[in-house]
């Protein structure tokens, strides 16, 4: 009986499973949090997530990326060109863990499209990340004229919410966007894309029933173009001395860093609330290892062999052609008889208690453990059901 059994052709099933969790991003006063959490790590800042999880709560040896100068020019993005260059081949440049990401806020003040070249270069420095976005949301298109790049996307105020891949990888699902504005605790304004073509929809205020923006679902991007006023309160949008109205454009101005580097306030009475659904795709494989009849009728406990034959060691034979184990060893009989004082006849069986996985080599890859050990015996078969994520 080999002690390796080789799946079969039916016996190995891969699959991929969809799943869409959730993430909420709550702003305020100059804190952000992610999904309602704090202190992630001592090194992760409140509302950001670890991209590799190293240094997450080391206060000391720190963990680093490096490459060492050559040919090929490789080096960290934070590093330029003339640094790159003055330093010495040999030499060692280090990065720094951890790496963290959460959502980021621009705006984009109005402005006026040039007429001439002249003007181009200082339009197109203000509103770069605009101009890069207008193919894929004129793309967008054939779901809602919403997207069209005219209009305030040229010149008008907008609005941009950036969230990393990370947080929703294979798309942000259609339907679950949601921004809710808050003043002083109550609600004054609440958008949603439940047409699930990226319109966001404005369900209250001075805004309600209209289009406030448009969501770019593949790429993590929220747009705001809606200037009207949704409460007649105030507060420092524009990191100032001045009060503004809460409008869709300055959803997500909670710090001076999100309103920008001139900032020397921010709001101190609004909450910002971004939630929504990514696309998670988890490849997973499907095992039946098969213990047939016959078969796995032998175990590494110990406890197999009868105590009787505990001295089967010195029976053994070691000579210049090979370490030989006596043949007949006796097995203990774990056959249970339901009468007292009587050994029911000898069967073998076992305890299967855990399953190895083995790659082409014979190489240990994997082992299933049973919550319980099931009982096997000569004339049975099992099938047991594995389920692996990859």
């Amino acid at each position: 009986m080999p002690y390796l059994h080789k799946f079969g052709p039916d016996d190995i099933y891969t699959n991929r499973m969809e799943t869409h969790p959730q993430s909420v991003f709550t702003m305020y006063h100059n804190s952000i949090y992610y999904n309602n959490n704090r202190h992630l790590g001592a090194n992760i800042k409140d509302g950001y997530t670890s991209l590799y999880e190293y240094n997450v709560d080391r206060a000391s040896n720190l963990i680093y990326p490096y490459f060492i100068k050559d040919g090929n020019w490789l080096a960290f993005p934070n590093v330029s060109s003339a640094d790159y260059s003055i330093a010495s081949y040999g030499a060692i440049i280090t990065g720094s863990y951890p790496l963290t990401a959460s959502i980021s806020r621009q705006l984009f003040s109005s402005t006026t499209y040039p007429t001439t070249p002249a003007g181009w270069d200082t339009y197109a420095t203000g509103r770069r990340q605009l101009i890069s976005l207008q193919n894929t949301m004129n793309y967008y298109r054939t779901w809602s004229e919403s997207y069209h790049y005219t209009g305030s996307y040229v010149s008008g105020a907008v609005n941009l919410v950036q969230i990393p891949s990370i947080f929703f990888e294979d798309g942000i699902e259609k339907g679950t966007v949601n921004l809710k504005f808050y003043f002083t605790g109550s609600l004054i304004d609440e958008v949603t894309d439940h047409r699930k073509n990226g319109e966001l929809i404005s369900t209250m205020g001075g805004a309600s029933g209209s289009v406030v923006g448009v969501v770019l679902y593949d790429q993590g991007f929220v747009l705001l173009t809606s200037s009207v006023n949704i409460s007649s309160n105030e507060d420092h949008y524009l990191g100032g001395a001045s009060l503004q109205n809460p409008s869709w454009k300055y959803f997500g101005a909670y710090s001076t860093e999100s309103i920008g580097s001139t900032a020397t306030t921010y709001p101190t009475s609004s909450l910002y609330e971004l939630s929504f659904k990514g696309t998670q795709k988890i490849p997973n494989m499907m095992l039946f290892a098969n213990a047939q009849p016959g078969h796995t009728n032998n175990s590494l406990n110990p406890t197999w062999i009868s105590s009787s034959a505990g001295d089967w060691r010195s029976d053994t034979s070691v000579s210049s052609t090979g370490y030989v184990e006596p043949r007949q060893i006796p097995i203990t009989n774990t056959i249970q008889s339901q009468y007292c004082n009587y050994e029911d006849s000898f069967e073998k069986q076992v305890f299967i208690s855990e399953i190895g996985i083995y790659d082409d080599e014979k190489n240990l890859i994997g082992i299933a453990k049973l919550a319980n050990p099931v009982m096997k015996k000569e004339s049975e078969d099992y099938t047991f059901k594995l389920k692996l994520d990859m």
